[in-house]
């Protein structure tokens, strides 16, 4: 098993790990299927590794990201003094839907990682600082609490939508919590009145609230189950908006540890300015603005076919969470910082839609992220603009 240099694909599982070693001519040198992520089955494979580098061989390893089941073997192999790339799922989607044969199974994904490797042997791999890790695990808690929260807002719009029709076209859900405990049916709210809505909400909502109950149907014998079931949600809502309060307070604490540059950023707040800061860990990885409006998904998607050519909406393949902060981080800059501020304007008084324009502003938003970051000096407002702020 002596070659020059090895390919070594993981594929990741809860509970397993399969592995596939190629050699430059995609030879297979040896494979594992169902390895345990135990520390025995670890070290066994560390000592593969080992023996394959005393033999002058070049190691590539590689293994796709998996949420946080990758964590402890890359952990562990990274403590054992092993350089791993660790690979984004669309890169290596490309590789596995390349195979003539369309069966797939993790021997055959821990092939195609190996493959993909050595095919981007020469694009240089990026971890993410350990001084941010932490940040990072507060974010991912974060986020699933956000997507906690928009299933238990969706159902709650559909329970609303039975006992009250039309109601959730009106009712914010989050500022009239109150009134939705205290009230439930059409017949519930003209009973209220305009009078003892307002105390909840504005008198302009109550009037419509009370129209649209005088034309809305009874939602009949469910009624009960629907109260119950709506009770349920309300105080679970609430619940994960204390447990969403809570990581925030951490993250604005655990960002407020960082004497970072991108701090310096008008419109980059304690929690926005910890999602970026997180979800990029590494500026290094983009050699570009344009790359990292792209890994946000904030790129224009463009289709051409012959001469004609035409821009459509935003591509959002990167990530969601990122590309939210941005956007939020770009709505406060609009007002914070006259350089955006300018753009956004110039952008809307040449006819561009104001939702259209943020998006925009948004991509310039990323440019400064990357220009500040990448060149690592503290934002600083252009000449043009300063005799405006005196």
């Amino acid at each position: 098993m002596i070659c020059l240099k090895a390919y070594v694909g993981i594929d990741m599982a809860k509970d397993k790990f399969d592995y596939c070693v190629l050699d430059i001519d995609l030879n297979v040198l040896c494979t594992g299927s169902n390895c345990r992520n135990t520390n025995e089955e670890f070290l066994k494979f560390s000592d593969l590794l080992r023996e394959m580098k005393a033999l002058k061989t070049t190691l590539n390893i590689g293994m796709e990201s998996t949420g946080i089941y990758h964590l402890p073997l890359y952990s562990y192999l990274r403590d054992a003094g092993f350089h791993l790339r660790i690979l984004n799922g669309l890169e290596v989607r490309g590789m596995k839907k390349a195979r003539v044969r369309k069966t797939s199974n993790d021997a055959i994904d821990a092939h195609s990682i190996a493959r993909y490797l050595m095919v981007t042997e020469t694009k240089e791999s990026h971890d993410y600082p350990d001084e941010i890790k932490n940040l990072r695990e507060f974010i991912t808690a974060y986020d699933a609490l956000l997507c906690k929260t928009r299933t238990t807002k969706n159902n709650i719009i559909r329970v609303l939508d039975m006992l009250f029709p039309g109601l959730s076209n009106i009712i914010d859900i989050e500022r009239n919590l109150n009134a939705m405990e205290l009230y439930s049916t059409p017949e519930d709210y003209l009973s209220a009145g305009v009078g003892d809505l307002s105390e909840h909400m504005t008198r302009r909502k109550a009037e419509r609230i009370v129209r649209a109950a005088e034309n809305s149907p009874a939602p009949g014998v469910i009624r009960h189950s629907l109260e119950i079931e709506k009770g349920s949600l309300i105080r679970i809502l609430k619940i994960l908006d204390e447990e969403k309060k809570l990581i925030e307070k951490h993250l604005t604490e655990e960002m407020s540890s960082h004497d970072h540059v991108i701090k310096s950023i008008p419109g980059v707040g304690p929690i926005t300015g910890s999602i970026i800061l997180g979800k990029i860990g590494d500026i290094s990885r983009f050699e570009n603005a344009e790359k990292l409006v792209a890994f946000a998904g904030i790129d224009p998607v463009i289709k051409e076919s012959g001469k004609h050519r035409s821009q459509r909406a935003i591509s959002k393949r990167g990530d969601p969470l990122l590309r939210n902060a941005i956007y939020m981080s770009t709505l406060s800059a609009v007002r914070s910082n006259p350089a955006i501020s300018d753009f956004y304007k110039r952008k809307v008084d040449g006819g561009m839609p104001k939702q259209k324009a943020l998006v925009a502003a948004s991509r310039k938003q990323c440019h400064v992220i990357w220009s500040v970051w990448y060149n690592n000096r503290p934002f600083q407002v252009p000449e043009k603009f300063r005799s405006n702020m005196e």
